[in-house]
């Protein structure tokens, strides 16, 4: 019997994944080393991780919610259109600007399940299809530009990020599996309106040294779909901020430090007017040291 039970959870298939990608390139255009312009389609796919297809319950984490597994759980197959603008500088500097459009099968979903006001339970199903599209910009950019009105100690350090602005919309027909879904045409589960992530680094000019301080944060986003009438769980937005310094005093000894969420940022999920998940995350510290025969 648990052989069996271990069987089903196993997803197997056998597909092709084709992708096609065509790059316009224009040398020396507008000072830098090089802008091109990248046109890609791909077919790719999604697979459930273990514990989305595991029969058993466990705990998340961060949450403390109760999660169960469904060994019920499909493949989800995305289809994928970008269009890239590249800009390269001879310095390392860089600038990308992204338009994307994915068309995904069987999307899997977060779904409440049963559970009392003090014991929150979550699920997986596959929806039947659903889509994402939007803007991404990169860049990196060294602050050495600066050093002709604060000095060339601004060399050493440089600025980084990416933001996106997206929507999506995803359809879970009635019958999906799970209660009888409140909302079945919304946006996708776990998807912000808009991303922000920004980099500060500090490279020392020996290799001796580095340290980066980076910040993240997203707008509110579905953390569960609603089932019987009731509204889906909406995770408030976060803010995070990690510290990361790294030091190398010899080729073969390597000293990390690390200091996470140093905001003491909480999870926040609310469902309708009531809050029903406030978890502290906490500020952790992490020192690390290597060594290499």
């Amino acid at each position: 019997e648990d052989v069996a039970a271990f069987a089903r959870t196993i997803l197997q298939s056998e597909e092709w994944y084709p992708s096609l990608a065509m790059t316009r390139t224009f040398p020396g255009l507008w000072g830098t080393d090089q802008v091109q312009i990248r046109v890609v389609a791909s077919q790719t796919v999604a697979r459930p991780d273990i514990r989305e297809t595991s029969a058993s319950t466990y705990i998340d984490p961060i949450t403390e919610a109760r999660v169960r597994g469904n060994p019920q759980l499909n493949v989800s197959n995305l289809t994928n259109f970008d269009l890239r603008f590249e800009m390269f500088w001879y310095d390392g500097d860089n600038f990308t600007a992204s338009l994307f459009y994915k068309d995904i099968e069987q999307p899997i979903e977060t779904v409440q399940g049963g559970a009392t006001e003090d014991n929150v339970r979550f699920n997986f199903v596959n929806a039947e299809s659903a889509f994402v599209y939007g803007v991404e910009v990169e860049w990196l950019k060294s602050l050495g530009f600066m050093r002709g009105f604060v000095g060339d100690w601004t060399d050493v350090f440089y600025v980084s990020g990416n933001t996106t602005l997206s929507s999506s919309e995803i359809n879970i027909p009635p019958g999906a599996g799970v209660g009888n879904i409140t909302n079945q045409k919304r946006r996708m589960t776990q998807q912000s309106d808009w991303v922000i992530n920004l980099q500060l680094g500090f490279d020392s000019s020996d290799n001796r040294h580095g340290a980066t301080l980076v910040y993240n944060a997203f707008g509110e986003r579905i953390y569960f779909a609603g089932i019987d009438g009731l509204p889906d769980g909406f995770e408030q937005p976060l803010q995070g901020l990690d510290f990361v310094y790294s030091w190398y005093p010899t080729d073969t000894l390597t000293v990390k430090g690390r200091i996470k969420n140093v905001l003491d940022s909480s999870v926040m999920v609310e469902q309708g007017e009531v809050s029903i998940i406030e978890q502290s995350i906490g500020t952790t510290v992490l020192v690390n040291v290597s060594w290499e025969l």
